[in-house]
């Protein structure tokens, strides 16, 4: 396994602290960016090595999300997969309820919070367009 550049040591010494692998971290954009512009390395290049070692970073707004390569293999191996064969958008209601509920047990209060929040403020059509890319994620529909 490659060496930890300065920036990915960093990186990893956070979440660590964080509560990761056990738990999802998110860490601000802006300054994991400003980090590798200062080191001269690229943000796509930290994300790729930071696989090797089984952190998986997805770019989520103005957060970074890092988690476990392992916790995600076992979301993706979870029995309860239900495939829909029908061409809608959205699956039926009882499947999407069942896998919203799963993912929001896994949030903190403080994200349950947020997540309050920014949908109270979003539009009908934002909303519409939510379910629809959470269906095609999660249930593998396409339009």
């Amino acid at each position: 396994m490659p060496e930890l550049s300065a920036v990915e040591s960093s990186i990893k010494h956070c979440i660590e602290k964080s509560g990761f692998p056990e738990k999802t971290v998110r860490l601000p954009f802006k300054s994991i960016y400003e980090s590798c512009k200062n080191n001269n390395v690229a943000l796509k290049e930290v994300l790729t090595n930071l696989i090797q070692h089984k952190i998986i970073g997805t770019v989520k707004g103005d957060f970074i999300e890092f988690r476990s390569s392992n916790n995600l293999k076992e979301k993706l191996n979870t029995p309860n997969r239900k495939s829909n064969p029908s061409k809608t958008t959205i699956p039926n209601m009882e499947d999407l309820n069942e896998k919203a509920q799963s993912c929001i047990s896994k949030l903190t209060p403080d994200q349950i919070k947020e997540l309050q929040n920014t949908v109270s403020n979003m539009s009908e059509e934002e909303r519409d367009n939510i379910l629809k890319n959470f269906s095609q994620q999660f249930f593998k529909n396409k339009p």
